[in-house]
């Protein structure tokens, strides 16, 4: 019988999935915590429209596994941080959304109340995990982006107090990718943090609705390289990454961003992992 694991490996294999395959896929995440979670984490990285609320009650994809993976294991802390950062992200389109509306109310609200949950599953995170960066760096980006009120404020001085170099520490990739929001070809600029090579990989195999990616590579927090379409030669921009760090020594490349942990790029914390849906604000 194919796990949960090879069957996402193969989805990435597969550059453009078939139906029957995504299928099986959300078959084993609806029977397996560890697979719901995975799936959610996947879909965090490389699809833009999977990430997305509208303020209405849609669930999308990401976010409807991660919930059940998180719910379903409460003692989780990736999982608690994965949709912790997708609801952080979330926070954002609502207010971009409320911006442009005469009558914000409602997305207002919605806002308010994700941040909230939020701001309780890092603090959740934390319990679990007091050393955790990823969620004290994670609580701490919420708390500077969103006004929250109604949530232990002793989490939350712990995470601002956090050195921010400790995100320097850690190895990434930032990617700058155009995602293409209308059928005339109009695009935005928006970003997406990696953590390492297999990551990249699976964005670009499986990535969708995103054109003329370049992508920054990090080291300890140092930006070392940048890959743009324009010196690809036909190699996707996870082979040029692999052929430049081959040339590296090893011992540079042991400090992977945990999963989760927010990223500086260009003098902006960016959340980690989720694909073209927020903006270097």
């Amino acid at each position: 019988m194919t796990s949960w694991p090879e069957r996402v490996r193969r989805l990435i294999a597969a550059k453009r999935p078939s139906r029957e395959e995504l299928e099986t896929l959300c078959a084993d995440a609806a029977k397996d915590p560890e697979a719901a979670r995975e799936l959610g984490h996947m879909l965090l990285q490389v699809s833009w429209s999977e990430t997305q609320t509208d303020g209405y009650g849609y669930v999308p994809g990401a976010e409807k596994w991660l919930r059940q993976a998180a719910a379903a294991r409460p003692q989780d802390v990736e999982a608690t941080l994965l949709l912790a950062t997708l609801l952080s992200i979330q926070c954002g389109q609502l207010r971009d959304m409320a911006s442009g509306m005469r009558h914000s109310k409602r997305w207002d609200e919605e806002r308010k109340r994700r941040s909230v949950e939020a701001s309780g599953l890092y603090e959740r995170a934390l319990q679990l995990d007091p050393h955790s960066s990823a969620a004290a760096g994670g609580l701490a980006l919420l708390r500077e982006n969103q006004r929250i009120a109604g949530y232990d404020h002793s989490a939350a001085t712990a995470a601002g107090d956090l050195d921010e170099a400790l995100s320097h520490r850690f190895d990434y990739f930032v990617l700058q990718v155009e995602l293409l929001v209308t059928n005339n070809g109009d695009t935005v600029t928006r970003w997406v943090v990696l953590r390492d090579l297999e990551q990249l990989w699976g964005f670009d195999t499986c990535a969708w609705e995103i054109s003329e990616p370049v992508a920054f590579q990090y080291e300890r927090g140092i930006h070392v390289a940048t890959h743009r379409p324009a010196r690809l030669s036909g190699r996707s921009l996870a082979q040029v990454a692999e052929e430049w760090l081959a040339k590296r020594d090893p011992a540079s490349r042991d400090a992977l961003l945990p999963v989760g942990h927010p990223a500086r790029h260009d003098g902006k914390t960016l959340h980690y992992g989720v694909n073209g849906a927020q903006m270097a604000d």
